[in-house]
């Protein structure tokens, strides 16, 4: 690949080469060769301007591009997890423990987690529902509103 010449390469050339033209030319010089092909100065301005702002909104609104489509992808991640987490306290309950009894690796993480599951409030079992729905554990469940 060391043969291989980049294809960019001779339109960075010509690109510099314009640079340094114009950067080498007067304001002056600049206007008249403009207005010899024709073009409005003021149009070129105007233009130049509006490139910049787009440019620097774009570049400004970046973060929050990046966040809203972090939300869009985790929203659509959880799309439909909650329809599979029973309606009732006591659903839920029997819900988890339906769930640990057919997967005992998760049961033991749970137990050092919490030592007496019948403690559990309904909040960390409603918790500890949705944290083995992201992980795909209740997908196999029917979906509770056909309970």
């Amino acid at each position: 690949m060391s043969g291989e010449q980049d294809p960019r390469r001779p339109l960075d050339g010509i690109l510099d080469g314009l640079a340094d033209s114009i950067a080498s030319e007067t304001p002056n010089e600049l206007l008249d060769e403009a207005r010899r092909a024709g073009r409005d100065s003021q149009e070129i301005a105007k233009h130049v301007k509006t490139t910049l702002e787009a440019a620097i909104k774009s570049f400004e609104q970046r973060k929050l591009e990046a966040a809203r489509q972090a939300c869009r992808l985790h929203a659509a991640g959880q799309s439909g997890k909650s329809d599979y987490i029973a309606t009732t306290a006591e659903d839920r309950k029997r819900q988890l423990f339906a769930i640990l009894e057919s997967n005992p690796a998760i049961g033991a993480a749970l137990t050092t987690q919490h030592r007496d599951f019948e403690m559990l409030s309904d909040g960390d079992v409603e918790s500890a529902l949705e944290d083995l729905a992201e992980l795909g554990l209740l997908d196999d469940l029917p979906k509770s509103s056909s309970e």
